[in-house]
């Protein structure tokens, strides 16, 4: 199959004319390897032995030239200062694509180009329809290592392809625990920041656990937009604002405090006449144990008492001379954002080490839960822990079965056989056929590139989709693979089985890249393809006649079944730019067949229903049902948006029956309909059971911490999920 249209970015391209010298000192870049310290032009005037800047959120797009005229004041003025290497926190573009990293890579001057090193930003990998490998094409790939002016240089790269929010993971974790040198401090730099009102990084509490007693002392992150320092767990971070806002950037240098090594950090600004303006940040120590790390509790203690409230005692070491500890249920609904949290002071009588007080739970669900610590000292540094804990099952939760592990993440969704198995995959590229009946136990296991949605089955095949540009096809009975074939670009798209045109042919429908493919089922021989004309996730809608998709380039398109010729399209945004298109086009859609000839259609803001013939508007309510499936039911058409807000509609009319909201984020993860009921599991691990004729919503369980984007599927009363941290579980419903 023909590749995606749109250039492919060559590194050597980045690299321009810094000349064949400075691409070999790139190329040696690896990971979890390091490469050799960048050449400097001079020495510098003052002797110090490291020096160099950080950006972040540069925001580069050729669509925003004010945007764009920022940039080269800030690299000229960084050039000027002749530093040992610039990093890029991320978000460099604002979709990933190669007109944008074009744009970013012209306002770098040639003597600059060989010192600049990037860690990816959500907008670089959440959109981009080669899954990552732009980025990795132009600036080699994250993680990384190098080591320059006595420090350890780490890239870390939390990111997550398709989704907003970050996420490390067990195997990161591991690489970062191995690539910290305990000889020689570290400063580590990612998109996302943590601590403090944080909560970007899913599973932050794992990184503080993975960095304890570690030689880290600085983190430099972005994504905030906004400029803070907070000293915590033994290293000091300082987030950027954003040069997408302001010519700004940040100067750091090693030098020395009363004989001790520090980083000296300065905030740098950059008039339009070339003045730059200089005010000190911060001071971050390079040795010693690090702020707030002597403040870690030692035992935590949590007990049930009445009234759903939580006895708390925490032992905190005196000789951390602890000023205050206070204690919250952690805020696991806060997806992707801020929270100034709940906070509840604990207290210490006397001179004890024991600090104690009460937290209530009353509102949290049955399940696995956690306690929030923070530990400050009078000198403001701080340190922040997590404590698991379990509230009992009361009648009628669901209670865990079974549980087992793949490699990587379960972000796709699930998928039941005809004869009551579970096909799952995972982005390690794992692949199983499941019998939820039985412990989870696996029929059979194979082996893909990465797999980041659900795959299609039939009697005879389960059609696995795959970021290494193949749909493959897997004989259910054993995962032999009976055929794949090469669409040119990853398979971020669901595959739907079909049958096209009055023949009833059979057919796989997928997208790749910016790509619809109708494939035979029987050996992959191409029947058709179309132009989406944008990037799509999600997965199309057959009615025989018809194929429908959604579209990044703002569209939604109903395709000829039997030919892929284009019929119609309907614009789902009135935005006018790019980005704004594709943000709020139906870029991830789950395209849903209605009664009476109409067509569902969703984006973040807006949920369509059209008429399939023509794609004239019918009916259309407020509320971005995009990421999580809507389920048609014989009482209504269940819509649940990414805000976990459901209502049930007339299918007819779109007029609203009744309306609940879930108060958890319910990102890709849609409902699945068992009776009456609809259960879903939201973003937080929350499952929640909705009666569907009335809107209760009951049965609720906390799964655990870490996040969900997989739709679940129910077998003989077992449902089962798959979240982030790699995990496929079995629960009895009630």
């Amino acid at each position: 199959m023909a590749d995606t249209p749109g250039r492919t970015i060559d590194r050597r391209r980045f690299l321009g004319l810094a000349g064949a010298g400075v691409a070999g000192a790139l190329a040696t870049t690896s990971l979890p390897g390091g490469f050799g310290r960048p050449a400097r032009a001079a020495a510098a005037p003052d002797g110090a032995g490291l020096r160099f800047a950080v950006v972040t959120d540069t925001h580069a797009s050729p669509e925003e030239p004010v945007r764009l005229q920022l940039l080269p004041r800030v690299f000229q003025s960084i050039d000027r200062a002749n530093p040992d290497f610039v990093m890029n926190c991320g978000d460099i573009t604002d979709y990933g694509a190669g007109a944008e990293f074009d744009a970013y890579l012209s306002t770098i001057p040639r003597t600059l180009r060989p010192r600049m090193r990037h860690v990816p930003g959500n907008h670089e990998v959440r959109w981009d329809v080669n899954a990552g490998r732009l980025y990795q094409q132009t600036f080699g790939p994250a993680p990384y290592t190098f080591d320059v002016g006595g420090v350890r240089v780490v890239g870390l790269d939390a990111t997550q392809l398709l989704q907003e929010p970050g996420h490390l993971g067990p195997e990161r974790l591991r690489w970062l625990s191995g690539a910290l040198d305990q000889g020689a401090p570290a400063v580590l730099f990612q998109h996302f920041p943590y601590g403090a009102d944080h909560y970007y990084v899913n599973d932050q509490d794992a990184f503080l656990g993975a960095v304890a007693g570690s030689s880290v002392r600085a983190v430099f992150a972005g994504h905030v937009h906004s400029e803070g320092v907070y000293r915590f767990n033994g290293f000091t971070q300082v987030t950027g604002a954003a040069t997408r806002n302001a010519a700004l950037y940040y100067w750091v240098e090693r030098a020395e405090d009363a004989g001790h090594p520090v980083l000296r950090v300065w905030a740098v600004t950059v008039a339009i006449d070339g003045v730059e303006t200089r005010r000190e940040l911060t001071t971050i120590p390079l040795g010693g144990d690090g702020s707030g790390r002597l403040l870690a509790p030692g035992r935590v203690v949590i007990d049930l008492a009445a009234g759903g409230a939580l006895d708390v005692r925490v032992e905190v070491p005196r000789d951390g001379a602890p000023a205050q500890v206070r204690a919250q249920v952690y805020p696991q609904h806060v997806f992707g954002g801020r929270n100034a949290g709940t906070w509840v002071p604990l207290a210490a009588p006397g001179r004890s080490r024991w600090w104690s007080g009460t937290v209530d739970a009353a509102a949290l669900p049955p399940g696995t839960h956690r306690l929030q610590l923070r530990v400050v000292g009078a000198d403001g540094a701080t340190h922040e822990s997590t404590a698991a804990f379990e509230l009992p099952a009361v009648a009628g939760t669901p209670g865990r079965r079974w549980s087992r592990t793949l490699s990587g993440s379960v972000q796709g969704g699930l998928t039941a056989t005809p004869d009551g198995l579970v096909a799952a995959g995972s982005t390690g590229g794992d692949v199983v056929l499941v019998d939820p009946r039985r412990g989870g136990r696996p029929r059979w296991s194979a082996s893909a590139g990465p797999v980041l949605r659900a795959s299609a089955v039939t009697v005879e095949t389960v059609f696995v989709p795959s970021a290494d540009h193949r749909l493959r096809a897997l004989a259910a009975a054993d995962g032999v693979e009976q055929w794949s074939v090469d669409a040119g670009a990853p398979v971020l798209s669901a595959p739907l089985v079909t049958a096209l045109g009055p023949d009833s042919v059979p057919a796989v429908v997928f997208a790749a890249g910016r790509t619809l493919h109708a494939v035979d089922p029987s050996d992959g021989a191409e029947l058709w393809r179309a132009d989406l004309g944008g990037f799509f996730a999600g997965r199309a809608a057959c009615d025989g006649a018809r194929v429908y998709a959604g579209s990044g380039d703002g569209y939604a398109y109903a395709f000829d079944a039997v030919t892929g010729e284009r019929l119609w399209r309907f614009s789902t945004t009135s935005r006018t730019n790019t980005y704004g298109r594709l943000l709020y086009g139906a870029w991830d859609d789950t395209v849903e067949l209605l009664p009476g000839g109409l067509v569902l259609f969703a984006t973040v803001s807006s949920t369509f229903a059209v008429d399939a013939a023509t794609g004239a508007l019918r009916w259309q309510v407020a509320g971005g049902c995009m990421y999580p499936p809507s389920g048609l039911t014989e009482h209504g058409l269940l819509l649940v948006d990414e805000w976990g807000r459901f209502q049930l509609v007339d299918p007819a009319t779109g007029t609203r029956r009744w309306y609940a909201e879930l108060g958890a984020r319910t990102l890709n993860a849609g409902p699945v309909i068992a009776g009456d009921t609809a259960w879903v599991v939201a973003t937080t691990g929350l499952l929640a059971g909705v009666d569907v004729a009335t809107g209760i919503i009951a049965h609720r369980l906390q799964t655990g911490p870490a996040n969900s984007f997989s739709t679940p599927v129910v077998v003989d009363g077992v449902l089962v999920f798959g979240d982030q941290d790699g995990g496929l579980h079995g629960i009895d419903l009630p």
